[in-house]
């Protein structure tokens, strides 16, 4: 007999200390059958549960699907309408359903809840007690997620991704649906939660490197061995959020001993504590990176400058003038970068293309990433700034699917560097960005990326070096620099 799954999201990776908050306009919001045909085929966590349902003849339940990318606190006005919605539709299905599958992030804040995801799922829980109904609850959640007890408390299990850059998030949604139909059977599974200390910047958990590399090899290694492990998820955590909960965590699900459970995620807490130094790593100057790259021998690619300090996927405006600035001061020349900036933008589409256009770029948002640069370039290119992946299984396409609208778009250039203008800030996680817009980034000498890790996919395999510099901006790998309140006894640095 085919079961009844219900389907729900809302996915936001929130950074409390930008001025600017998130507001109801800023999600796309799909309702119903709206959320099967918009995300079926596209990339995303929520296409992997699709496929999954569809192979095992669920009769999925679909409800309200919201998501809007990183940026500041979420007004209540959207949790409001968010729960609303979500209630609405099980008001009206709860005593048919089998389960419940939810397509979250794990790091979102709102003016009315610090632990959100927490929070709702402990409302969803309270919801069917009273309803008298006992099923399965499951959410698949960014491997950056802030992952708090409450949130294992109060789900039946979680799954996380495993990769940074996040490339396997729809695979990650489809091992979580495999997770739902063993609940499904077996109501008997239990959730650890083991927290941590540790708040660790972006930079420091690419899980290409320790120590995310060696605890999630470590992980992986119990649950091949223990047949009773069903899954174990190593939260790097997301470092923007001045939040209780914000920081590493590890949970699993375990069909066995809850006390062996903990000593495996203990374990795992030690590998961390072992490789703790390669979770903080130093960015460098400009003016030191440059008497660097001056020694260089076989430069056969671009020259990778990362600006985590604007780290648009997590959440700064895209606008950080202060390394392009520095940058543009120098002699080098052939230079890439985007800079998102509506005005700008809006102003090169009422020249045409050809037309030598004067600019202010730039730090127009806050006063945390730079002063604004006053450019004089010729317009290359104008568009609608809508492009498709060129990888349909970036990180972008776990945030937003394959279709990517970057807002009205423009290209730049003078005799020493080519900017990319948008309007909707756009992390670098995919060449169709440049592509789309007439730009070859193979042909640059020096591109400024305004990620930490996410990008690395995309952007490592046509460079020939990569250097993280240290800039104005609030994605900062120094958490020093951030005015935290309410982290308490929480290691955010290792000085």
């Amino acid at each position: 007999m085919s079961k009844n799954i219900f389907l729900a999201g809302i996915f936001h990776e929130t950074h409390t200390f930008l001025d600017q908050k998130t507001i109801l306009d800023d999600f796309t919001i799909y309702k119903s059958e709206e959320i099967v045909d918009r995300n079926s085929g596209n990339g995303s966590p929520t296409d992997g549960f699709l496929e999954y349902a569809k192979k095992k003849d669920w009769n999925v339940i679909p409800s309200i699907q919201m998501a809007a990318r990183p940026s500041g606190i979420v007004e209540s006005k959207v949790t409001t309408y968010f729960k609303s919605n979500l209630f609405k539709y099980l008001e009206k299905e709860f005593s048919s359903l089998d389960g419940i599958f939810l397509i979250l992030h794990g790091a979102m804040v709102s003016e009315d809840h610090d632990d959100f995801e927490g929070d709702l799922l402990f409302e969803i829980n309270n919801f069917l007690k009273k309803k008298n109904v006992d099923i399965p609850i499951v959410a698949v959640l960014d491997l950056h997620a802030n992952v708090s007890k409450k949130m294992t408390d109060f789900s039946t299990g979680l799954f996380a991704y495993r990769k940074n850059p996040h490339s396997d998030a729809r695979d990650a949604a489809i091992k979580a649906s495999n997770l739902l139909d063993i609940f499904l059977v077996n109501s008997l599974v239990k959730q650890i939660y083991l927290g941590s200390k540790y708040i660790l910047p972006p930079t420091g958990v690419g899980t290409a490197n320790d120590p995310m590399r060696s605890i999630l090899k470590k992980a992986k290694e119990i649950e091949d061995m223990n047949p009773d492990i069903l899954c174990i998820n190593v939260m790097a955590g997301y470092s923007y959020a001045d939040i209780a909960d914000c920081g590493f965590s590890l949970n699993c699900c375990t069909k066995g001993s809850e006390e062996e459970a903990l000593s495996y995620l203990k374990e795992l807490l030690v590998i961390l504590e072992k490789n703790i130094y390669e979770a903080y790593p130093l960015e460098r100057n400009l003016k030191d990176t440059l008497s660097e790259i001056e020694k260089l021998k076989n430069v056969d690619g671009p020259i990778l400058l990362i600006e985590p300090s604007d780290n648009i996927g997590g959440g700064t405006p895209g606008d950080g003038t202060d390394l392009l600035g520095q940058l543009l001061e120098t002699d080098k020349k052939n230079i890439l970068a985007i800079i998102n900036d509506p005005e700008a933008a809006i102003s090169c589409h009422k020249k045409n293309i050809g037309d030598n256009i004067n600019l202010l770029i730039g730090a127009k948002v806050d006063s945390f990433h730079g002063d604004p640069i006053s450019i004089n370039a010729k317009i290359e290119f104008i568009s609608d700034g809508k492009f498709e992946l060129e990888n349909k299984n970036s990180h972008l396409a776990s945030m937003m699917g394959d279709q990517i609208d970057m807002g009205l778009s423009a290209v730049i250039k003078n005799e020493k560097v080519r900017i990319l203008l948008t309007s909707i800030k756009t992390p670098p996680m995919d060449l169709g960005q440049l592509y789309s817009q007439g730009i070859d980034p193979k042909d640059a000498d020096f591109i400024i990326i305004k990620a930490a890790v996410s990008h690395k996919d995309a952007y490592d395999p046509i460079a020939s070096y990569s250097f993280y510099l240290d800039s104005k901006g609030l994605c900062t790998s120094d958490l020093k620099r951030l005015p935290y309140k309410k982290i308490q006894h929480k290691k955010i640095s290792l000085i």
